[in-house]
């Protein structure tokens, strides 16, 4: 457990991210182990916390513990966007066969992960 406290405050928060690749694009375990390493350099530069990772072949789930004066916007656009960007670098035939695009624009998050699973259905419906 990730508690965060100053002078006027004590914090636990988890997150519950879920996203998914553009066009149900299939990544190789390679890909994914990368996926993976690069997740973890990026909770270390952003001083946040992965609590589980599961990286499937087309979907990303994500429990992350940080602090109140983080901004989620910046956290998924460091591993969404970097993620794509150095993957197609160390895998370029992956960028040609995927058309550029690996991430859908949406992005699931929740503070339960019930709702959250509430939520990707009510997408998918």
């Amino acid at each position: 457990m990730m508690i965060h406290s100053n002078k006027y405050h004590v914090s636990y928060l988890q997150y519950h991210i879920a996203f998914f690749t553009k066009n149900n694009i299939l990544l190789n375990d390679e890909e994914i182990a990368f996926v993976k390493s690069y997740f973890k350099n990026v909770s270390i530069r952003h001083e946040f916390k992965i609590i589980e990772m599961d990286i499937w072949a087309c979907s990303v789930n994500l429990v992350i513990s940080c602090k109140t004066t983080h901004y989620i916007p910046n956290i998924i656009k460091a591993l969404k966007g970097g993620s794509a960007r150095f993957l197609y670098k160390k895998f370029p035939d992956s960028k040609s066969k995927n058309g550029g695009s690996l991430w859908d624009q949406k992005y699931f998050i929740s503070t339960d992960y019930q709702q959250l699973k509430n939520q990707i259905q009510e997408y998918k419906s």
